[in-house]
C-alpha cells in the first residue's frame, strides 16, 4: 500500500465502527490545548504546563488511554479518557472540544485520532517503543502515513530522531530535546543556618544519608566504617525518614561506638562528632546544601523506595542509590545514564562509593551531569510553551521578540 492508501483504508475501517464514547463536560471558553499523554506519569508535567498557560488565556485538556484509571485532575486541568478509535467517537470528540493545538506526549500513535485532527500537532518524547502505532501496527505503510502528520517532533536523542525520519517525518521538523518534565523542585533552606553550619563543619569531608528508614541504618553504619578507613575526619549527616525514629537511631549509633550530635537537642557538630543526626526531613534543603555526596534512602534491596532524585541533583550533589528506584525509575535511569548517579547493592559498595566520590573532581563531574539532567525539563517546558503560543497567538510581536528556543535542530 502507498501511504495515502494505507491511511485511507484504515480510516474507512474505523468508520465502520459505531462505537461511541461518554458525554463530555462543557468545553472551556477560549483557546484550548489538547494534550494526549501516554500514561498517568505525565500528569504532573502537563499540570505544570497548564498552570503556565492559564495566564495566557489558554485552557488545557489532557486525555489518557482508556486502560488507565483517571486520577484526580489537579488545578484547572480537564482530564478525560481518550476517545475510542471509531470514526463516530473521534468526530464527536473533536467537534465538542475543537482543540487549537494538539500535543502528543509519549505513547503509541492513534491513526484515526491524528488524521481527523485539523489543529497543529506536536510530538514530545517521540518515537515510542516498541511500536510507533498504538492501533494498526500490522498495516504496511500506515506508520509512514501517520508520522508526517506532525508539524514538529521533540525527541530525546539521535536514535529517536532517526526512527521518525525513517517513518517519513522531514528532518527540518525534528528537534533533539529532553522529556517534558515538571521543573525540578528547589527545596528551601535557611541561609543563615547553612552559613553557620558550613563554618562549623569547616574543611571536614561530609556525606549525607537522606530520608533514611530505620531498616537501612545498619547498612549506613557499615558503609561509614568503610569510607572512614581512608577519610578519618569524615562526617555523616543522617536525616531519618520518620522523625520518631531519630531517638532509636541515636541509641543505635551510640551503641555502635559513634560520637553523635543531635539536631533536636540543639547540638552542633564538633571536630570529634562522627554523625550529625537530624530530627527528620523537614530541613532537607539544608542538608542537601551541606554535603557534596548523598545516598538517598529507601533504595537498597528490600527498601520501600525514596524521594525524587531531582531534588538533590538540582542542588549539585553526586548521588548514590540502591536498585529500588520506584516510583522514580525513569529519573534514576536518566541520572545513571548521564553518569550523575551510581547504583550500589550493599553496604560495602555504598562505603566504597562514598570513599570514591569524596574526591572533589570526581564529585564535581557527577554533580554537573546531574544538574544538567534535573534542569533539562525547564528548557523543554519553555520550548513547548513557545510552540503552543506561537500557534495560538501567531501575531504577537512582543512574544516573538522575547520567546525562547531551547530545542536543538537535527542537522540534515
Amino acid at each position: 500500500m502507498t501511504r495515502s492508501l494505507a491511511l485511507g483504508a484504515y480510516l474507512a475501517l474505523a468508520g465502520l465502527s459505531g462505537r461511541r464514547g461518554e458525554a463530555e463536560p462543557p468545553r472551556p471558553e477560549g483557546p484550548l490545548l489538547w494534550v494526549h499523554g501516554g500514561g498517568p506519569q505525565h500528569l504532573t508535567a502537563v499540570a505544570t504546563l497548564a498552570d503556565r498557560l492559564l495566564p495566557e488565556g489558554v485552557s488545557t485538556l489532557l486525555t489518557l488511554p482508556r486502560r488507565f484509571e483517571l486520577p484526580p485532575a489537579p488545578g484547572r486541568l480537564v482530564l478525560r479518557p481518550a476517545p475510542f478509535e471509531s470514526g463516530v467517537a473521534v468526530r464527536a470528540f473533536l467537534e465538542h472540544w475543537a482543540p487549537d493545538v494538539l500535543l502528543w506526549v509519549g505513547g503509541g500513535l492513534r491513526p484515526a485520532l491524528l488524521a481527523r485532527t485539523q489543529a497543529p500537532k506536536f510530538l514530545v518524547e517521540g518515537a515510542p517503543e516498541p511500536g510507533l502505532l498504538a492501533r494498526g501496527a500490522g498495516w504496511p505503510g500506515l506508520a509512514r502515513a501517520v508520522v508526517p502528520l506532525f508539524d514538529r517532533a521533540l525527541v530525546r536523542g539521535d536514535a529517536g530522531a532517526e526512527r521518525l525520519s525513517r517513518a517519513g517525518l522531514p528532518e527540518d521538523r525534528l528537534e533533539i530535546a529532553g522529556p517534558l518534565d515538571p521543573p525540578a523542585p528547589v527545596l528551601p533552606c535557611n541561609e543563615r543556618e547553612r552559613r553557620d553550619l558550613s563554618q562549623t563543619i569547616g574543611s571536614r569531608p561530609v556525606w549525607l544519608a537522606a530520608d533514611l528508614p530505620m531498616a537501612e541504618l545498619p547498612a549506613i553504619l557499615a558503609a561509614h566504617r568503610v569510607a572512614t578507613r581512608s577519610t578519618h575526619r569524615l562526617l555523616l549527616i543522617l536525616a531519618p525518614r520518620i522523625p520518631e525514629e531519630a531517638p532509636p537511631m541515636a541509641r543505635a549509633l551510640g551503641e555502635a561506638g559513634l560520637r553523635v550530635a543531635l539536631r533536636a537537642e540543639g547540638d552542633e557538630p564538633t571536630e570529634s562528632t562522627q554523625v550529625y543526626l537530624a530530627d527528620g526531613t523537614s530541613e532537607m534543603g539544608l542538608w542537601l546544601r551541606l554535603a557534596p555526596v548523598a545516598y538517598l534512602g529507601g533504595t537498597l534491596p528490600g527498601g520501600p523506595g525514596g524521594r525524587h532524585p531531582f531534588e538533590a541533583a538540582a542542588l549539585g550533589l553526586a548521588l548514590l542509590h540502591g536498585p529500588v528506584t520506584a516510583p522514580h525509575g525513569d529519573a534514576w535511569a536518566r541520572l545513571d545514564t548521564a553518569g550523575a548517579a551510581r547504583v550500589v547493592v550493599d553496604a560495602a559498595e555504598l562505603g566504597r562509593g562514598v570513599e570514591a566520590l569524596l574526591a572533589p573532581d570526581r564529585a564535581a563531574v557527577m554533580a554537573q551531569a546531574g544538574w544538567d539532567v534535573a534542569t533539562q525539563g525547564a528548557e523543554v517546558m519553555n520550548r513547548v510553551m513557545d510552540l503552543v503560543l506561537e500557534r495560538i497567538h501567531p501575531a504577537d510581536p512582543m512574544r516573538d521578540a522575547g520567546g525562547a528556543a531551547f530545542g536543538t535542530p537535527v542537522e540534515a
